[in-house]
């Protein structure tokens, strides 16, 4: 029996994220766990190939970032846990868009 392949780091640091944020963590959870993947990242590729995820992956929690936040107009305010649940998503992409910007503009130290 073929032995799986394990995922890309990329697809690993996506999974690791959006498992805690299905888990409803805090936008500083958030923060904090974009920041051991970009370490992780930056153990398993080259400096040319961590900045490309990086891009790849602020770019998409960028886009997902402004679907939540528009997400939130479509809880009813009558619903104030959904809503709190939608609000506390769209921090959460926000804060990890924000981290990944961060991270972009560090000096990669080697």
């Amino acid at each position: 029996m073929a032995q799986k392949r394990p995922p890309s780091p990329q697809r690993a640091a996506m999974n690791r994220l959006m498992e805690a944020m299905a888990r409803g963590a805090t936008p500083d959870r958030m923060v904090r766990q974009v920041d051991a993947v970009v370490a992780t990242l930056r153990e398993q590729g080259d400096a040319e190939q961590v900045q490309e995820w990086l891009e790849e992956m602020r770019d998409g929690f960028a886009e997902s970032a402004e679907a939540a936040a528009e997400a939130i107009d479509e809880v009813e305010s009558t619903e104030k846990a959904a809503r709190r649940a939608a609000e506390n998503a769209a921090r959460a992409m926000a804060a990890v868009r924000d981290a990944f910007t961060r991270h972009l503009g560090a000096p990669v130290l080697a």
